[in-house]
């Protein structure tokens, strides 16, 4: 019946041209996986956030089959930025540079007091468009499926002059003001925050002065990250600290705690929300099983998307399933359920039905069938292809697209 195999497949790649970008996976010669597709920002987000005073978003956004991939263009230079949410946390990031630009414009800061700043502040890593990206370090993730990091952070953000003296001390209370991470791996925000840190702190003028714009930043939507539950302006040994004991008061070994405290990929602000995420789920067993994944973290990346993952199990168990206990899936994460359901969370921005993404689902499976579970749930913060929920509904899994408020 080649006739008919003809027709079909017209009429398939038809629907999806009509369904628009989001349904334009383009699906391989033998419709059991699929190419991710390359999506419009236009159809993804918000008109009124697509530019801003000091931005526009390429309409361009690539996709690997987990995370989009977007190009922010900026007079300073592109930022390539994976995943929705963290576009969201820069495009604030971003805003709050323009109104710290404002008020370094009346500031004269001097090349010595620059240099210092420079000097003082540590962790700024560059963002800008590297050519050759095809992959998100999620996607690397999933690909490789185990890794570790064998590099170490600095233990605290002593030991220059700039800190001795309370300069980062001043960059953390400018970023709290305008709401910010102070460990934000935005070259632009790092640039804006460290002249205003820097003319406060070398007496330019009077901290109530970092204020304006600070409050007054406006809200990019309700889908806009939510307000840190971290104190940035807490030294970061004193995070670490904290962190460790709360790791280990969770079960984990001394030596564990450590090992994911020391990973150099989580920003102090990251880690803290993680492991606050954790601690909230006092009634979930093996919690381990979760810490000893993001040991394993080897990206920046990787790191932004497993704070959000343990926010987003977090707030499943408080609102939606209660979680019994936390289990291994070959090389990968799942839940327990109280109700004997195995249950998978990802906070991912488009799930296609890549070869390697019917591998994982395999796992799942066996791993479903090991423990005779009663119900198989896949939960995902974004979509779902076509040919993704077919398959996973075939395999005996409900497919939940939860939207960001639970996350």
């Amino acid at each position: 019946m080649p006739g008919r195999r003809a027709l079909y497949l017209a009429a398939a790649a038809v629907f999806c041209l009509m369904a628009g970008p989001v349904c334009a996976a383009r699906t391989s010669a033998d419709a059991r996986t699929e190419t991710p597709p390359t999506l419009s920002a236009k159809s993804l987000l918000p008109s009124k956030i697509l530019s801003g005073p000091n931005y526009t978003i390429d309409d361009k956004v690539k996709n690997d089959g987990y995370m989009n991939m977007y190009t922010v263009h900026t007079k300073k230079g592109d930022l390539r930025v994976e995943s929705t949410s963290l576009l969201y946390t820069r495009l604030h990031e971003l805003q709050a540079a323009a109104a710290m630009d404002d008020v370094n414009k009346g500031v004269e800061i001097g090349k010595s007091i620059g240099m210092s700043g420079v000097n003082a502040v540590k962790g700024v890593f560059n963002l800008l468009t590297k050519p050759g990206d095809t992959l998100s370090g999620v996607g690397r993730n999933f690909t490789r499926a185990e890794a570790s990091s064998k590099e170490k952070r600095p233990t605290d953000d002593k030991g220059t002059v700039g800190e001795l003296l309370g300069y980062n001390k001043a960059m953390r209370d400018c970023a709290k003001t305008y709401g910010v991470d102070p460990y934000s791996r935005n070259p632009i925000l790092h640039e804006s925050l460290k002249r205003l840190a820097g003319a406060q702190f070398f007496g330019s003028f009077t901290g109530s002065a970092a204020i304006p714009g600070g409050a007054a930043l406006i809200m990019l939507g309700n889908t806009a990250a939510p307000q840190s539950v971290v104190d940035v302006s807490i030294p970061p040994q004193d995070l670490f600290t904290a962190n460790r004991e709360r790791l280990k008061a969770m079960g984990a070994t001394s030596d564990t705690a450590n090992l994911l405290v020391e990973n150099p990929h989580f920003t102090p602000i990251e880690q803290t929300r993680l492991v606050l995420a954790l601690d909230k789920m006092t009634g979930v067993g093996d919690r381990n099983v979760f810490i000893n994944q993001c040991i394993l973290t080897d990206s920046d990346d990787l790191a932004w998307f497993r704070t959000r993952m343990a926010e987003l199990y977090a707030n499943i168990d408080a609102k939606a399933d209660k979680l019994a206990r936390f289990v291994k899936a070959g090389k990968y994460l799942a839940a327990v359920t109280k109700a004997d359901g195995l249950l998978v969370a990802y906070p991912l921005d488009y799930l296609a039905w890549t070869p390697t993404i019917a591998g994982i689902a395999r796992s799942f499976g066996d791993t479903a069938a090991a423990l005779k579970v009663k119900s198989r749930k896949f939960i995902v913060t974004g979509e779902v292809s076509p040919l993704a929920a077919r398959n996973l509904k075939a395999a005996g899994w409900s497919v939940d697209q939860l939207r960001e408020g639970l996350r």
